[in-house]
């Protein structure tokens, strides 16, 4: 299995900001990348993941926004996890 997601058909957009959301999965991986489509991430989250705990690798998910792609989020999680996500950034 891999890392998927969704993105959510309806966006929220706010003057030339844009919040997108969708949902995460990660079956049989403990990492994986969304790319949401924003020219810039600045600000990003998981939530309503299955393992809702705090931290991420052993025991919950956590969001980075990876500069190395200013679009993307970068999940980290225990392997099985799945969740929602949300970003919201430049269009």
């Amino acid at each position: 299995m891999a890392f998927s997601n969704t993105t959510d058909t309806r966006t929220h957009v706010m003057g030339d900001l844009m919040m997108v959301t969708g949902t995460w999965n990660a079956a049989s991986v403990d990492t994986g990348t969304i790319v949401t489509g924003l020219s810039e991430i600045l600000a990003g989250n998981v939530i309503g993941d299955t393992e809702d705990n705090t931290g991420g690798g052993v025991d919950g998910a956590f969001a980075i926004v990876t500069t190395a792609a200013p679009g993307s989020l970068t999940i980290d999680c225990v392997s099985g996890n799945t969740g929602k996500w949300w970003a919201l950034g430049k269009r």
